[in-house]
């Protein structure tokens, strides 16, 4: 944790960074999640996942937050070539307290605190900051859906699966071991455990706890939702790579008409279409924007803040 005196606009504020610990200071950051988001931190927290990867930079006028960002830290890779993404995520500053700079500020300070240490930053933000981010360099790209119709599918025989309990240790233990070591099946990776935990542990009433699959002949892990006539498979956490067909040939026994992926796979055999999440617009920084512009690409579902 870590705290600075700060004045903004004439104004005096505390900074504090990193204070998930501060049961306190967690306390105000959840009301406020919870009003302007409609979901808090705190089931995330108890859960001990939450690990350094996720950093709260949070501007609090003496008790009370009155705005804040999340910095989320990404392993990943440009080219082939290993490096860090930063994600920047929960944005929020009070009604009262809105127009003053406090963004502004906070954003000035991640990216300075930031500088060099990262091969690339991206966030998402919904329609009415579509303005904001380009102040500060970010530009506005285009994802792309990777999807495939069933007759368009060479599929082999049906491969065995089980659906994981995270609830029983031993399939707690199994996932958390896949996750840690997973290589990456993406052409745009962003790893983070603490992230995935996230989604598919700790907050089963948003999440995908109940929608995790072992294929031990695969010896992969599989996150999966069905919307109307739609397999979506929204990752997989595999040892070694995987052939995308088998995987798909496991989940046979479920009726669907097309295939969507919440990843951009390394492999053929798809196509691609627009995507937008909601009314969210992908903003990158220029070193990721050739990036998205020369392949179709989408950042991993599991991977949003």
């Amino acid at each position: 944790m870590k705290t600075e005196n700060i004045s903004i606009n004439n104004k005096n504020y505390t900074l504090h960074l990193q204070y998930q610990d501060n049961e306190k200071l967690r306390k105000e950051f959840n009301r406020l999640t919870q009003k302007v988001w409609d979901f808090d931190f705190e089931n995330y927290y108890q859960s001990g996942f939450w690990d350094n990867s996720c950093i709260l930079y949070s501007l609090f006028e003496d008790d009370t937050i009155v705005s804040h960002t999340t910095v989320s830290l990404f392993e990943g890779d440009i080219d082939g070539k290993p490096g860090k993404f930063i994600q920047l995520g929960t944005v929020m500053t009070d009604e009262a307290y809105q127009n003053q700079g406090l963004s502004r500020f906070l954003m000035e300070r991640i990216l300075a605190d930031f500088k060099g240490k990262a091969n690339g930053i991206f966030l998402f933000a919904n329609e009415t900051v579509l303005d904001f981010y380009p102040k500060f360099g970010l530009v506005a790209v285009q994802e792309s859906e990777a999807f495939q119709t069933v007759e368009n599918l060479k599929l082999s025989n049906a491969i065995q699966k089980r659906k994981l309990d995270l609830d029983q240790e031993n399939d707690l233990k199994l996932f958390e071991n896949l996750v840690e070591n997973a290589v990456s099946n993406t052409v745009f990776p962003t790893k983070n455990k603490s992230t995935t935990f996230f989604y598919c542990y700790a907050n089963p009433e948003m999440g995908y706890k109940d929608s995790i699959y072992f294929i031990e002949d695969l010896k992969c892990a599989v996150v999966i939702e069905m919307q109307d006539k739609a397999l979506h498979i929204l990752d997989i956490f595999s040892a070694e790579k995987v052939d995308l067909m088998n995987i798909i040939a496991a989940f046979q026994d479920i009726p669907f008409d097309e295939i969507v992926l919440g990843f951009s796979p390394q492999q053929g055999n798809f196509q691609y279409r627009p995507w937008k999440d909601d009314d969210l617009q992908l903003f990158v920084t220029p070193e990721l924007q050739s990036v998205f512009e020369k392949q179709p690409l989408i950042v991993p579902v599991l991977s949003h803040t």
